[in-house]
């Protein structure tokens, strides 16, 4: 009984560590993209478990040039965005900064790096216009949520790339901004800098 006991002991402890998980995990899963990019799928658990904004957003933003380069970067395997539903962030979308390890392994593949993505569609609900003026800005919930996932992916594609806060005043952040802006056909939507003060804010000793 003993041996038997340490036979199965052995055997799972020579077992290989499942590998972690890659690109976009929502509601504990991995967004699937069974062929071309532009056309992700969900699965059943994060259709449950997930806004309908969120995901309407995420292929809103998946069908622009910008979206498409992060996503594909971030399908390599050292990469993963653990993306999460909060309807007490106070802001629509947030990406905090990773830890100074995760920034500094940002170039070694065979370190994985996870980034987190806050979302809060509760916020995106009151996005709603229907005049028939086309401002350029957002218009729907499906609209906010396609802002937030461009706006937060950019900023976590410039972790990636190791490279820290604050990221606004860049001329490639600000570059990259208004091209998806215009790619999404919200070319008047800004992308404020207070989450990034909050989070500046955060990080300072005593913050």
């Amino acid at each position: 009984m003993k041996a038997a006991f340490l036979g199965v002991v052995l055997l799972l402890a020579a077992r290989p560590a499942p590998s972690p998980a890659s690109g976009f995990i929502l509601a504990g899963e991995s967004i699937l993209f069974p062929g071309d990019l532009r056309r992700p799928q969900f699965t059943a658990l994060q259709l449950s478990k997930s806004a309908e904004a969120t995901r309407a957003g995420f292929v809103r933003w998946a069908r622009t040039l910008e979206g498409q380069a992060i996503i594909r970067r971030f399908r390599l395997g050292d990469c993963a965005v653990i993306v999460r539903e909060d309807r007490e962030e106070p802001s629509i979308g947030r990406a905090p900064q990773p830890g100074f390890m995760t920034l500094l392994a940002a170039h070694d593949p065979s370190v994985h790096k996870e980034y987190e993505l806050i979302l809060n569609p509760a916020i995106a609900a009151g996005y709603v216009n229907s005049t028939s003026i086309d401002l350029g800005l957002p218009r729907s919930a499906t609209d906010a949520m396609a802002v937030a996932w461009a706006a937060e992916m950019l900023h976590i594609d410039f972790y990636a790339a190791g490279v820290p806060l604050p990221h606004h005043e860049r001329a490639d952040f600000q570059e990259r901004w208004l091209a998806v802006a215009e790619q999404l056909g919200l070319p008047n939507t800004e992308h404020g800098e207070e989450g990034e003060e909050r989070e500046m804010e955060r990080r300072r000793p005593g913050g």
